[in-house]
Formats: C-alpha cells, sequence, structure tokens
C-alpha cells in the first residue's frame, strides 16, 4: 500500500522510518496563515485535514499521512521564527517555563477520502537560558525552522526539565496514534 507524507519536515520522515513505514513525501502546498486566527487545538486538526485533502486530489490510491505542530505559551501561539531575532525572542518567553505543544495528525484514504484525525498536547517545562545560551543555540541554525524556535531531539535536549504527554508529538508526529490511525485505515506492519 503507498503511503504519502505531505510534509517536508525530515523529522516525521525520520519518525516514519522508525516504524519500517516506506512512504514518499507529496508537498501538499497550501497557504496555512487562512488558519492562523483559528483555537490552536482547532488549529492544528483543520491543517492536518486541508493538508492531506489536497495530497489526496494528486494521488489516487494510498493513505496520506498530514500532521501539524504548534507551540503555545500564555495562550500566544509560537509559530517558525521569521528570523534569528525572532527565535531569541521566542526563546525568551520560553526560558525557565512552562507551555503546550499541541500536534495534530490524520492519516486519509486517497481513494474514498474516509480519515482517522486527530491531536495530542503535551506540556513541557524549560530550565532558564542565559542570552549567551540563547544566542549560542540560535547560531546552530537548528531552531530556524521549528514551532517555538526549538527541536526538542537535538541540542535544545539540555534545557528540557520536564515532559507530561507524547515526546513524540513534541518532535512532531504521535506516532502511537499515527500507527493505529494507519492501521484502522488498513495498513498492515
Amino acid at each position: 500500500m503507498d503511503v504519502w507524507l505531505a510534509s517536508s519536515s525530515p523529522r516525521r520522515t525520520q519518525l516514519l522510518t522508525q516504524l519500517k513505514v516506506e512512504h514518499r513525501v507529496l508537498l501538499p502546498g497550501i497557504d496555512e496563515s487562512q488558519f492562523e486566527h483559528l483555537d490552536p487545538i482547532v488549529m492544528v486538526r483543520a491543517l492536518c485535514v486541508c493538508k492531506a485533502k489536497a495530497v489526496c486530489e494528486r494521488v489516487s490510491t494510498g493513505l496520506v499521512i498530514a500532521a501539524d505542530t504548534t507551540v503555545v505559551y500564555d495562550n500566544e501561539i509560537l509559530s517558525k521564527p521569521r528570523s534569528k531575532e525572532h527565535a531569541i525572542e521566542m526563546l525568551s518567553h520560553l526560558s525557565g517555563k512552562h507551555h503546550k505543544v499541541i500536534t495534530g495528525v490524520v492519516v486519509m484514504d486517497a481513494t474514498d477520502k474516509r480519515y482517522r484525525l486527530g491531536h495530542s498536547v503535551a506540556d513541557v517545562w524549560l530550565s532558564p537560558m542565559t542570552s549567551t545560551e540563547k544566542e549560542a543555540y540560535v547560531a546552530t541554525d537548528e531552531p530556524m525552522d521549528k514551532a517555538g524556535s526549538y527541536s526538542i531531539q537535538g541540542q535544545f535536549a539540555r534545557f528540557v526539565e520536564r515532559i507530561d504527554g507524547d515526546f513524540y508529538a513534541v518532535v512532531g508526529l504521535p506516532l502511537a496514534m499515527t500507527s493505529r490511525f494507519l492501521a484502522d485505515l488498513g495498513y498492515q506492519f
């Protein structure tokens, strides 16, 4: 069975490879800004479905996996940084504090458009970061394409004090949920 990943995220590709799910990447090419005004949970779920539908329009069979991750601090969505200065600003908000990471995931059958949709919310606590530590981390370029300006599985791990929730959802793809959805729609592991 063909599996399509509607994402350019190398992390999501690595996670699917970890599960031994052979897949191909096909970018959805949608305007994500149309969803920015929504509640964060509604937003990630709506974006997943929109991405999956966009890819389903271009393939005739198989399963399409789409995901979206956002970071929420003090009721504000922290998306990907626009610049290194913006990344430092976001890290300053998060330093020494607690925030939420919300990841939505959908698996959609390209043939009949049946799908399974869910989301995972993880609480993340970070240790305080000095200005020098923030600047050095941003200089690695690791945070530049990540919601909230950090990669939990990368060098930033040294600042993560605690996680309540699915670690893989913080990385960008809740693996247990994704596996269950794939199985529900006929994928055999």
